[in-house]
């Protein structure tokens, strides 16, 4: 007998749950110009390269292979003129917005200076 009652209060439970739900969503529905209120949303754009080959093409500096002369004639004369170092000797010429690394008269490499 009492499980009985308790199903019968559980079933009773969720019918009024029910009832109470749908009168919730039918008022809503029955009050077209009621107005809403809608939130403003803003998108802010972020964009990424897709691959390395993106990014060194937007580097400035000369290429790999350039010779000092070159690197001279195209970009003028460096801020500064480290001396060589090391076996093979690696020189660096330092201008505002990158350094160049020569190896035997030749850029090795070009690195990009966040000043």
């Amino acid at each position: 007998m009492v499980s009985i009652m308790k199903s019968l209060t559980q079933i009773t439970y969720y019918c009024l749950s029910l009832v109470f739900v749908f009168a919730c969503t039918s008022t809503q529905a029955s009050t077209p110009n009621t107005p809403m209120i809608e939130k403003e949303t803003t998108v802010n754009e972020i964009f990424i390269p897709l691959s390395g080959s993106d990014i060194h093409k937007n580097t400035v500096g000369p290429k790999r292979g350039t010779s000092m002369k070159q690197v001279e004639t195209k970009f003028g004369k460096a801020i500064k003129i480290h001396p060589a170092k090391g076996k093979p000797p690696i020189i660096r010429w330092d201008y505002p917005k990158f350094s160049v690394y020569f190896e035997s008269s030749s850029v090795i490499h070009t690195v990009s200076r966040s000043n």
